[in-house]
């Protein structure tokens, strides 16, 4: 019966592992009979099968976010898709203005709406912008590559507000990690109730570049209206990037892209920032 070590690195950058000879498996009833060092690339979950007498056989990665396509300037890009892709840009003059305007020209599709609160451009060019400083490289990443998904539950706030179901009235980011770290009204417009959530790792935007932080809701937050009433409603969120400063009462857009768990993630604010930016203590400025 083989036995299995699970490595996981839920930053950005590869990391190096080395299990030692002895290490304890399966519950204290197998060890190891040598070391082994294994690669792990970024955002994945990599596992060592040993077999009877401790001896490492095979490893398998389960995610691996490494981009596998790369198009030329121009080439948009379909925000549901699932692939590991990017296309190219050509920054003149400032470069978050810059990479804003690209990330909305490579998703025409996206529904950019600062009135409405309804955004995803913006988080897409400033997770870009990150990961091509990691990746020497200037472009636009598809969602997939920045471990997030399109959020396709029609239950969901973002699809309420979008079908006019419901509208957004505000959204103020105010501090993180805490249980009121997002405060929004939302008003109800029609004859009947709604009830709707908020999944848990939905991604916050700032509406504009003001080097402040986004952020991940932590938990499913579910909320519910009565017909023509508003509501105003706290969300529970990390921060999304250690590399900006903490919200501060700068008005948000809610986005469609949901952060995916790599399997610590959401346990407390440093789980998060080591999966986003792979830091393991930051202090907020």
């Amino acid at each position: 019966m083989n036995a299995k070590y699970i490595a996981k690195n839920p930053s950005p950058v590869p990391q190096t592992i080395t299990l030692p000879q002895g290490l304890s498996l399966d519950g204290g009833r197998l060890r190891s009979s040598r070391p082994i060092t294994v690669e792990v690339p970024p955002f994945s979950v990599r596992e060592i099968l040993f077999d009877e007498n401790g001896e490492p056989m095979t490893e398998g990665c389960i995610q691996d976010l490494t981009v596998t396509t790369e198009h030329e300037q121009g080439t948009p890009l379909d925000p549901h898709s699932n692939r590991r892709e990017r296309t190219r840009i050509t920054i003149t003059g400032d470069r978050p203005h810059a990479y804003v305007e690209q990330a909305r020209e490579v998703y025409p599709n996206l529904v950019v709406d600062d009135n409405r609160f309804l955004g995803g451009a913006q988080l897409l060019a400033q997770f870009s912008h990150l990961r091509s400083a990691r990746d020497n490289t200037t472009a636009i990443y598809s969602p997939a590559a920045l471990n997030m998904a399109f959020e396709s539950r029609t239950d969901s706030l973002y699809h309420a507000a979008n079908n006019g179901r419901v509208e957004i009235q505000s959204i103020v980011g105010d501090g993180y990690d805490s249980s009121d770290a997002v405060r929004m009204d939302v008003h109800n417009p029609g004859p009947t109730a709604v009830r709707m959530v908020v999944p848990r790792g939905t991604m916050l935007e700032q509406q504009t570049w003001t080097g402040k932080q986004n952020l991940v809701v932590k938990e499913d937050v579910w909320i519910e209206i009565e017909p023509g009433q508003t509501g105003n409603f706290p969300l529970p969120a990390f921060c999304a990037n250690a590399s900006g400063g903490s919200p501060n009462g700068e008005p948000l857009n809610l986005t469609p892209f949901v952060f995916n768990d790599m399997g610590e993630s959401f346990r407390d604010q440093n789980s998060m920032w080591r999966t986003t930016d792979s830091r393991r203590s930051v202090s907020m400025r």
